[in-house]
């Protein structure tokens, strides 16, 4: 397999096609698959159009971003274009609109799909040679419902479904997805990958358990939104879990989210903001009466080491690599002054990769926040 990463900070669509096209080292014909990742200062439609008119033989899907991730670092205001081609690799996406509406009136789109190149969804052996990437609109709180439709679809509980939740570099606006030129503000994207390369998909936390939990009492799913923690106002008891008052409580969200274990499996749901009722609005879906474990920080350089040195154990010779990194931790990282040593050591373990910082990270069948999702193929 090989990953060609290109980057154009030129602001003219047009423009920074040309600028991208011009540094792939092949034809525009030899490429399998085009994901890029672009900053909201684009036109995300014309940008689309655009790049599927230039790649005709591939499946072209896109996401915009809250910045950009390539060996240069973390950047804002640019595109990203990953150009992937591979004999041994079969892609073909499906485009999911109105993803907070309806999604399951693309059942069949989606079998067909996987269908198209030998994937069968009623497998359950399918993981050893497939995975899907998905990119969903972050803004419609769509995300648990992609995943749940996809996953009463896919019999094989191993099988792996990864990827980001579009941005638009914290406007809060509007976020979207492309699929071959098609695109939405509301929708979803998911790309199946059928490969006899070798390939492993990881999902790494850089918090643990503080030994301090709560209940949730009183919530709104759908909404994301928490009125009650142990039947006390949400500001109120997480300042008192924490040990710190109440005004101080917006500076702890980022080091303090909540998570939940699932087997040997983590995720964290990161926490927007306190409301001046007390109540609290989280990045991911909240259930009723849930535990929650209020999390503490580690060490994310020596997290990071660690996560690349076992995928280097795996993947001695990765091919490609895409990062879907919670803005969250982009954020954390900068405020922390921890960005250039992380893509130091993704640079010392990986030829080329590309990614974005995301608004949600998608994991098997979880939505999760504060996290990295990395999609890494080798021979």
């Amino acid at each position: 397999m090989t990953q060609e990463v290109v980057r154009s900070s030129m602001t003219d669509v047009n423009r920074a096609v040309d600028d991208l096209c011009s540094k792939l080292n092949d034809s525009v014909s030899s490429y399998s698959a085009i994901i890029f990742f672009a900053s909201s200062s684009y036109d995300f439609a014309a940008l689309s159009a655009a790049l599927y008119s230039r790649f005709p033989k591939a499946e072209v899907i896109g996401a915009s971003t809250a910045g950009e991730i390539t060996r240069d670092g973390f950047a804002k205001n640019s595109v990203v274009l990953n150009a992937i081609s591979d004999s041994r690799t079969k892609f073909k996406g499906v485009f999911i609109d109105d993803a907070d509406k309806f999604p399951i009136v693309y059942k069949k789109e989606i079998c067909s799909a996987a269908g198209k190149i030998g994937i069968s969804l009623d497998s359950l052996s399918s993981h050893r040679d497939s995975f899907a990437i998905a990119l969903i609109c972050g803004l419609r709180n769509a995300e648990e419902g992609i995943l749940a439709l996809l996953y009463s679809l896919i019999c094989d509980p191993k099988f792996i479904v990864a990827g980001g939740s579009a941005g638009d570099d914290l406007k809060f606006a509007a976020t979207y997805v492309s699929y071959n030129g098609r695109c939405s503000d509301c929708g979803s994207v998911v790309l199946f990958v059928k490969t006899s390369c070798h390939f492993e998909v990881v999902k790494e936390n850089i918090f643990r358990k503080s030994g301090k939990s709560v209940m949730l009492t009183d919530v709104q799913p759908e909404k994301h939104l928490i009125y009650s923690i142990d039947g006390q106002s949400p500001r109120k008891r997480y300042a008192e879990v924490l040990g710190i008052s109440e005004e101080q409580v917006e500076n702890a969200l980022l080091d303090h989210p909540f998570g939940r274990a699932f087997g040997d499996t983590f995720f964290t749901a990161s926490l927007v903001q306190f409301h001046p009722d007390g109540s609290l609005t989280t990045y991911a879906r909240v259930i009723q009466d849930s535990v929650q474990e209020i999390l503490e920080p580690m060490d994310a350089v020596a997290i990071t080491e660690k996560t690349c040195r076992s995928l280097s154990e795996k993947i001695p010779d990765p091919k490609c690599v895409i990062l879907f990194n919670c803005i969250l931790r982009t954020i954390g990282f900068e405020k922390k002054g921890l960005q250039s040593k992380i893509n130091a050591i993704w640079r010392q373990y990986f030829p080329m990769y590309s990614g974005f910082s995301t608004y949600g990270e998608q994991f098997g069948s979880i939505n999760s926040n504060q996290t990295l999702v990395a999609i890494v193929i080798g021979e």
